[in-house]
């Protein structure tokens, strides 16, 4: 029997989902932007004491070189933090599409095997994808540099072919292996064969539905720029001009956190949201793809009661 999900209602997913949880994918948006928050308030206290010109100097003081320093350290730290709330999210995602009848606490935020899981395929998939872009460049650079002496617009051209003929099968394979994590959550296993069996035949829907999430989002997202300069300009009265003020003369010595945290606070509820939001629907399709596909396995397959 073949097995096929659609496209439609794999992209609507995600919107389902936001309508039928708003207070959920508001919290993982709140998790999500947290680390961002954390992140803007330590630039803050960073750039907001110094002067744009200090930074630009040839002989950088002792002090700035200490500020950059903390600032770099505390910025691996932060990337590292958002890495894992990414999983922790992303899993439960996963879990309230295929799964929608469970009732999880703290909008199915934890730490477990789940997460575990999803960490692990999304490193294996990282580590995968940047050793096949070695491999790639290596093969093109041996292949360009054998034919370098014959011609070198002959070398120029193969090794081009080569590259992009071998990034093609490197997508190929990527589309593949991308039911292996919501398959991870749905099975409870790690689920590198399941899921990989799970997307055969489906390699150009899974192109198709990738396509459409990307334009979704970069449609909603270039609405909401269009709306914010609107706001901003209209409403808000930015004057360009002081800014390029500001920006000869330094930023500001000091920072009026008494006026920032509200109006940061304020912006914060929305962002989330749409954070949330945009998570949802970038993250959704692919278990919903999952869901169906795994509902349309053979009988004596395994996966579980509440997907079949």
């Amino acid at each position: 029997m073949t097995t096929a999900f659609s496209i439609g209602e794999a992209l609507a997913s995600g919107f389902r989902l936001t309508r039928r949880r708003p207070l959920r994918v508001w919290m993982w948006g709140v998790a999500s932007v947290a680390p961002s928050l954390l992140m803007g308030a330590l630039m803050l206290r960073l750039f907001g004491a110094m002067a744009l010109t200090d930074m630009g100097s040839e002989e950088a003081s002792a002090v700035l070189v200490g500020q950059m320093v903390q600032f770099q350290a505390l910025s691996g730290l932060a990337n590292i933090l958002q890495m894992l709330i990414w999983v922790v999210v992303t899993a439960a995602i996963f879990r309230t599409v295929l799964f929608p009848e469970r009732a999880d606490r703290f909008a199915g935020l934890k730490v477990g095997m789940d997460e575990v899981r999803v960490a692990v395929v999304g490193l294996a998939m990282i580590v995968g994808f940047y050793a096949a872009a070695i491999v790639i460049a290596l093969i093109a650079f041996a292949v360009g540099a054998g034919l370098w002496f014959v011609s070198e617009a002959a070398a120029v051209a193969v090794g081009l072919l080569v590259a992009v003929a071998a990034g093609l099968a490197v997508w190929g394979v990527i589309l593949r292996a991308c039911l292996i994590m919501p398959a991870s959550v749905a099975l409870g296993d790690f689920a590198f064969v399941q899921g990989w069996r799970l997307s055969r035949g489906q390699v150009l829907r899974l192109l198709g539905l990738s396509l459409a999430i990307i334009a979704v989002v970069l449609a909603i997202e270039l609405a909401l720029l269009a709306i914010v300069a609107v706001v901003l300009f209209l409403v808000a009265g930015l004057n360009v001009f002081s800014l390029a003020a500001m920006l000869e003369q330094g930023a500001p010595p000091t920072v009026d956190w008494g006026v920032l945290i509200p109006w940061a606070l304020a912006a914060f509820v929305p962002l989330s949201w749409l954070q949330g939001f945009l998570n949802t629907v970038m993250m959704a399709p692919y278990a919903e793809a999952c869901r169906s596909l795994l509902a349309q396995a053979p009988q004596d397959a395994a996966r579980p009661v509440a997907l079949g």
